[in-house]
């Protein structure tokens, strides 16, 4: 799920809230604009949610009441929500949200419909780059992310070369290690981040290396560990999963005017 998709999520609870007379009428005007959700920090030891949102904490003032009493409100009607798992409340207010896992993983979908068109604004679409070899030092925060392409191009090949299949009835819900799940939900927040610091070229730079580093921890086999063996629905669905992070990784390089090398 996006952002975009968790927002139409949270605007349906508090209509349904406001009409119960949970909350107060002005919250039928709906939670503040901006951005409202954000991935969780996954350097932050027990984190097991996706997404967090400090919609109650931002809000709360607006409908003169207390973060946390607001947030039960809120989480209270997400639970009901079938796309979520589960909802958790801390004490200053702020939600954490985890998504089912076939609804996590709908974001392969997305990004595979819209190839050449995600992550980047509105009637733009990817464009091929070319730079020379070794033109980008180490220092340059977009190497790391031309590295990670390169070796997502890498493991996309060798899969495919040992008969790993590419299919629509791939079982994308088994991407449920932490790694893939944030990788999952990295996809689906990145043209959130470009869009938010747009102008800032060291925040999008930063957005899109995140993205790569994320690409580089995931480490799970895309196809079989034993020569001879027959490939498993979850290659399948690891190798769609690869794909996709590459074509997201090309579209950001592209976006900020960087080469997306196939080989490095």
């Amino acid at each position: 799920m996006t952002p975009e998709q968790l927002r139409a999520l949270l605007e349906e609870v508090v209509a349904q809230a406001a009409a119960a007379g949970e909350l107060p009428g002005a919250a039928q005007a709906g939670p503040p604009r901006g951005p409202i959700f954000r991935p969780t920090d996954p350097r932050v030891a027990g984190v097991v949610a996706d997404w967090v949102t400090p919609v109650a904490q931002r809000w709360s003032p607006q409908l003169g009441l207390e973060p946390r009493d607001l947030a039960r409100v809120l989480a209270k009607g997400l639970t009901l929500q079938k796309p979520v798992a589960a909802v958790e409340v801390a004490p200053n207010g702020l939600i954490s949200l985890t998504l089912e896992d076939e609804a996590r993983s709908d974001i392969i979908t997305l990004v595979l419909e819209e190839r050449d068109h995600y992550a980047f604004p509105p009637g733009e679409r990817y464009r091929e780059l070319v730079e020379a070899p070794g033109s980008r030092g180490p220092e340059d925060p977009l190497r790391a992310a031309q590295l990670a392409h390169a070796r997502l191009c890498r493991i996309v090949r060798n899969a495919e070369a040992v008969g790993v299949e590419r299919r629509a009835s791939a079982r994308l819900a088994e991407l449920s290690h932490g790694p893939e799940r944030q990788l999952l939900v990295a996809l689906a927040d990145l043209p959130q981040r470009l869009e938010t610091h747009t102008g800032d070229p060291v925040q999008q730079q930063r957005a899109v290396s995140d993205l790569g580093a994320l690409a580089d921890a995931w480490d799970h086999p895309v196809r079989p560990e034993l020569v001879g063996s027959r490939p498993q629905p979850v290659h399948g669905a690891r190798l769609l999963l690869a794909d996709s992070v590459r074509l997201v990784l090309r579209n950001g390089l592209s976006r900020l005017g960087a080469a997306a090398p196939e080989r490095m």
